[in-house]
């Protein structure tokens, strides 16, 4: 299965095996290629095992991994860009994942990385049953009208990507062939990302992300870019 194609299946998996994920997958898993939104932000990440993490959820995995990034502009961003590819994907190779943003790293077991701050972290492994969705019906999401100010199919991939507590902090308004991009002002920068990836995934040769001068905030709302598809 495609990344585009999971974007339809996908869901945030809580319920694990705790059976690691055996070293072969686990290779495969650090070569996977992932874009990034912004190239010149210097990110780290990597598969540690449990006991280098504290999570106050009421469970975990045998391995998780963990992401670190330079502190600049649009760091955010790039994270949840990046690594909503690698969630795509670990569902592709029939894991199941969850972001935790309550994680933390623990600082008995680890040391962080120089020069660069902590973000978030993926629990992956062997979800226990199904984990995969059948068709749209489970995905409880805003209708289209109401993150968009012209109903656009396009953006279903976008309508239906995660986000912290389901919050959907994005707003997509049109100009010619171009969609500028919007963040709710108490919203995620890292969700808009995730958005973002899902646009790339489904659109992966024709994707442009920049910024426009011109586009001014909306009330309620920041501007975060532009794209074509």
């Amino acid at each position: 299965m495609t990344l585009k194609e999971m974007i339809f299946k996908r869901k945030s998996c809580r319920s694990f095996t705790n059976i690691p994920v055996d070293a072969a997958t686990i290779e495969i898993i650090k070569a996977f290629p992932m874009k990034p939104l912004y190239p010149d932000i210097k990110v780290h990440w990597d598969i540690v095992p449990r006991n280098q993490v504290k999570c106050i959820c009421p469970w975990t995995t045998p391995q998780l991994i963990t992401i670190y990034s330079e502190e600049v502009e649009g760091y955010l961003e790039n994270i949840g860009f990046l690594f909503q590819q690698m969630d795509l994907y670990l569902q592709t190779l029939g894991l199941g994942v969850c972001w935790l943003g309550m994680g933390r790293m623990n600082p008995k077991t680890t040391t962080d990385v120089e020069g660069m701050k902590f973000v978030i972290m993926l629990a992956f492994g062997h979800p226990k049953g199904d984990q995969l969705r059948h068709d749209l019906k489970g995905f409880k999401r805003k209708p289209m009208d109401q993150i968009t100010d012209k109903s656009d199919p396009r953006l279903e991939p976008a309508r239906l990507a995660p986000s912290a507590v389901n919050s959907q902090p994005w707003y997509f308004t049109h100009e010619d062939d171009t969609i500028h991009v919007h963040c709710s002002k108490k919203g995620s920068r890292l969700d808009i990302g995730i958005a973002l990836a899902h646009l790339y995934a489904a659109n992966e040769e024709s994707f442009r992300f920049f910024h426009a001068g011109h586009v001014s905030d909306l009330p309620g709302y920041t501007y975060m870019g532009s794209v074509t598809l």
